[in-house]
């Protein structure tokens, strides 16, 4: 993974952390509403894996905000 994508990726799992705190899911309630692992969803906060676009937005849906809040301050 070059570097430009991990930055993306790790802005991604911090706003994806922030959302589902702010909505009161724990990481296993979130896991079980789309169908992950606690681990995947883990993973995906840490920006530590590239789930794809489909997963990110099934769970921005379960959380309840708009998709667009994964990408905010990517700016590059």
């Amino acid at each position: 993974m070059d570097h430009l994508t991990s930055e993306f990726l790790t802005l991604i799992g911090r706003n994806l952390r922030a959302e589902r705190v702010r909505s009161g899911l724990t990481q296993e309630e979130l896991a079980h509403k789309v169908d992950a692992s606690t681990t995947q969803i883990a993973r995906m906060e840490r920006g530590e894996t590239d789930t794809g676009i489909s997963k990110y937005v099934l769970v921005m849906k379960a959380i309840g905000v708009s998709p667009v809040a994964l990408f905010l301050g990517l700016n590059k």
